[in-house]
């Protein structure tokens, strides 16, 4: 489960940055594509927030990296001669990094135990730092092929959308305390009891001390 949190965490932010940092590679004016790059942000973060809460984090997370990674794999088939088509394209590949960005930072915290969150949470954020350094640096590869990075950018996403799957969904769940959570018996007595056992347990542990 972990690893799939650290690989969807490091793909949503290869896909922000990768697309954020080659705002000269669409063919359009470089302010007028860095605006509409920041415009697109208020959008996505709003219904990040709003599809997260109806559908479930687990589905939203994969769904954003995939439309993401599918974009990002779609630039390099667009003729050089429509340039609006590659920054329309590539608009729409932020919009979903952007979101997915948002995502991970509701989905992530709820993953772990609170024993663990802290660590967890800075794990996480360093897998995405380690990926926003690497992106510029994947760019350098256009000089064997023009598509070599936009490749890169659409298959991590697309393969962390996947492992997404595997993670549990958060919506609407508890959060737990510890690594091994005790889970509730159906019978109410049972669990009363249960609870009884374990509190006379550690009392008698306490006066044992």
């Amino acid at each position: 489960m972990f690893l799939s949190n650290y690989v969807s965490r490091f793909s949503t932010s290869l896909l922000y940055y990768g697309l954020s940092l080659n705002v000269r590679g669409f063919g359009l004016n470089l302010y007028l594509t860095q605006f509409i790059f920041g415009l697109i942000e208020i959008p996505a973060n709003l219904s990040a927030l709003a599809l997260n809460q109806h559908f479930g984090r687990r589905t939203c997370q994969s769904g954003y990296l995939l439309f993401g990674g599918a974009a990002c794999l779609l630039i390099p088939a667009i003729p050089n001669d429509l340039p609006v088509v590659s920054t329309t394209i590539a608009v729409m590949g932020k919009f979903a990094g952007t979101a997915s960005f948002t995502t991970a930072y509701v989905y992530t915290p709820e993953l772990y135990p609170t024993i663990l969150r802290q660590n967890g949470v800075g794990f996480n954020s360093a897998c995405a730092r380690v990926a926003g350094f690497l992106a510029p640096l994947f760019r350098l590869l256009d000089v064997y092929h023009y598509s070599i990075p936009m490749l890169i950018y659409g298959i991590c996403p697309l393969i962390a959308g996947g492992l997404c799957w595997l993670l549990p969904e958060t919506l609407n769940v508890q959060l737990q305390e510890h690594t091994t959570e005790l889970k509730k018996p159906v019978n109410e007595s049972t669990w009363n009891k249960h609870i009884a056992e374990q509190l006379t347990q550690e009392l008698e542990s306490e006066i044992k001390l």
